[in-house]
C-alpha cells in the first residue's frame, strides 16, 4: 500500500493524471473486500489490485473513461452480470487525479 500511495504523490508531482480504484463496499462473496486500491494509469497500466479477473478488468476500463472526463466517479456492480462465480456485489470509486492543478 506504502508504494501506491507513492505513485499516488509521484502522479500529483509530476503534473500526470491517473485514477485511484477503491472498493468503498462489498456485499456477499467478492474477491478483496472494502478498502482494496489500485492505481490506473493513462497507459493502461494498474499497479495494485481490486482482486483482478472481470471485475479489475472492467474497472480499468472504467477508469481510463473516467480519464478522459476528468470525473470521478461511483460504480455499482454486480459480479454475476460479470460471469464471476463469486457473485457478490461491488460498489467502487474512481476517483481522477491530475496533477495539472499543482503546477500552478
Amino acid at each position: 500500500m506504502a508504494g501506491l500511495l507513492k505513485d499516488v504523490v509521484n502522479i500529483y508531482q509530476r503534473g500526470e493524471e491517473g485514477v485511484l480504484v477503491t472498493l468503498c463496499s462489498t456485499k456477499g462473496s467478492t474477491p478483496r473486500k472494502a478498502g482494496a486500491k489500485m492505481l490506473v494509469y493513462p497507459d493502461g497500466r494498474v499497479k495494485g489490485t481490486i482482486g483482478g479477473g472481470a471485475l479489475e478488468f472492467d474497472a480499468t476500463k472504467k477508469a481510463l473513461d473516467v480519464m478522459k472526463t476528468k470525473e470521478s466517479i461511483l460504480w455499482e456492480k454486480e459480479l454475476i452480470d460479470l460471469e464471476m462465480i463469486c457473485g457478490g456485489e461491488a460498489t467502487v470509486y474512481l476517483e481522477y487525479l491530475s496533477g495539472e492543478s499543482s503546477l500552478s
